[in-house]
Parts: structure tokens; sequence; C-alpha cells
């Protein structure tokens, strides 16, 4: 089976300050934050994120991020940046059976009416 995500992950201390330059979409997810926030700003962007524990943030290729934690924080801060892996290009089979599948499915949707399925037991 193929890699489908790549997953980076790091730890930020109280206190600490770190900017992040993204080459691909990514999504920044707080693994582990004894709740304390993570404050995370942007480049162009006049919004600041507050990320707790579990909470996530889509970023995009080419954002410039800064990441903050408070200094009174108990404890560092695991954060995770997971990027997927770039997908094949389709190639002429695969339209084709992508295509078949459409049809197939609307064929199919014909023949079904909701609420009229029918079970039995053995």
């Amino acid at each position: 089976m193929k890699t489908l995500l790549t997953t980076t992950v790091f730890t930020l201390n109280p206190g600490e300050v770190t900017a992040l330059s993204l080459h691909a979409a990514q999504r920044l997810v707080v693994q582990k934050a004894a709740g304390t926030h993570l404050w995370v700003t942007r480049e162009n962007d006049s919004e600041d994120y507050w990320l707790r524990c579990g909470s996530s943030l889509l970023l995009r290729r080419g954002d410039e991020i800064v990441l903050s934690v408070d200094t009174a924080a108990p404890e560092a801060i695991q954060l995770a940046l997971i990027a997927e892996a770039r997908r094949p290009s389709l190639t002429v089979g695969d339209a084709l059976h992508l295509a078949w599948r459409a049809v197939r499915r609307l064929v199919r949707g014909t023949e079904w009416t909701p609420g009229k399925d029918q079970v039995t037991a053995n």
C-alpha cells in the first residue's frame, strides 16, 4: 500500500515563537496541549487563529505563518503538519472506468426504489 499522507510532528515550548513557510497545502493539527491555546497568524490575513488540543487549520500552499505558545503554558504543545501525497495523474483507462461507474449508478438508480427493500431471513 502506498503512503497517502506525510506527517511531520514537532513541539513548541512555552513562550516559543516560530515561523513556517509552506511549500504545499497542509493541515496543522494540535495533538497535545494541556489547556493551552496555540496562536497562529498568517501573512496577508487579518484574522488570528487560536487552536486548542484536537483542533486543526488548513494551510494553503505559499502561506507564511507564525506560531506562538503562551509563556504561562504548563508544558510543550505537540503539533503535526499533515500533507497529502501527490496523486497520480488520471489516465484514459481511469476516465473510462469512472464513466462506466457513473452510467452504472444511473441505471441502477432507476431500478431501485427507496423503502421497497425486502429482507428475508434464512
